[in-house]
């Protein structure tokens, strides 16, 4: 898989397809649209992840900043996946900030409702852990996904990781305890 742009075009839901998403770092002025993707996902009933839309609340500023700390990073990244100018999958890699840590990330991805299934998170995926590769830094990548998200543990199993752990009751979210598994991947 390359990092170019593919050039199709949108054409509706029935034709969408992974490869017509542009798969880019995310740049400062997308901000403002990546807070809004953001909110719109914490949002979905029973979303697989531990951030609740009201507590999401940065400036349009402050993740213009955080952007372009990530990009200027060796060790971190910001991607977006976009279809015909607006965000529908995000994915960071968040690289330790000691020096002991330097050469581990922490993984988090996201993809919009209408596009999950479709082939847009393995795009991500590759792309981050080909950037990851190429890099030099990053040795290993970890993530935290709940053990009822079996569509990402699927995913994250077919790019390479490996369950390391199970933590217990790690979230109360939608009224119960939830555990998730730690995964890594070894570069």
């Amino acid at each position: 898989m390359t990092m170019s742009q593919h050039t199709s075009p949108y054409r509706g839901v029935a034709d969408r397809r992974a490869d017509s998403i542009l798969i880019r770092p995310a740049l400062p002025e997308d901000a403002a649209q990546v807070i809004a993707y953001a909110r719109g996902v914490f949002a979905e009933p029973g979303i697989n992840l531990i951030t609740a839309p009201d507590e999401f609340n940065p400036t349009t500023e402050a993740e213009a900043r955080m952007i372009v700390e990530m990009n200027r990073s060796s060790n971190s990244l910001f991607l977006v996946a976009e279809d015909d100018g607006r965000i529908v999958g995000q994915l960071t890699l968040q690289g330790g900030k000691r020096r002991h840590v330097r050469h581990a990330a922490t993984l988090g991805i996201t993809v919009a409702l209408e596009w999950r299934n479709q082939g847009v998170g393995q795009r991500l995926m590759e792309y981050a852990i080909d950037w990851a590769r190429a890099g030099g830094v990053l040795t290993r990548l970890e993530l935290f996904v709940f053990v009822r998200n079996t569509n990402a543990i699927h995913l994250y199993e077919s790019c390479g990781f490996e369950v390391e752990g199970r933590r217990r009751r790690s979230t109360f979210r939608d009224g119960e305890y939830l555990d998730d598994l730690l995964m890594s991947l070894l570069l």
